[in-house]
């Protein structure tokens, strides 16, 4: 599809990019993932906790992980109740108890 653009915008098989025609020449070689798990090169996912997979690369916050986890599983929804927080205003610190009602 790229190329098809290139060329209908004068490009020419072996020319480089820019307005110089200096540029690349060579296309840009990208690997496609197809299982959409997000892990970086070299990194072993950590073992499959309560239907989540989760490496260092993608941290949930623990709030969006657990409610994704009740609407996958169709269970009620935890409440959170402020316990504490502490801290400046641009930097809060909260501590919340989850349970259900």
């Amino acid at each position: 599809v790229g190329e098809f653009l290139m060329r209908k915008m004068g490009w020419k098989t072996g020319e480089g990019l820019g307005r110089n025609r200096e540029g690349t020449v060579d296309p840009i070689v990208i690997d496609f993932k197809v299982d959409r798990k997000l892990v970086a090169e070299g990194e072993k996912p950590q073992k499959q906790t309560g239907g989540l997979v989760v490496t260092k690369d993608m941290m949930k916050h623990p709030v969006s992980a657990l409610i994704e986890l009740c609407n996958k599983r169709r269970i009620m929804q935890p409440d959170f109740v402020l316990v504490h927080h502490s801290g400046p205003d641009h930097r809060k610190n909260f501590l919340f108890k989850v349970g259900r009602s």
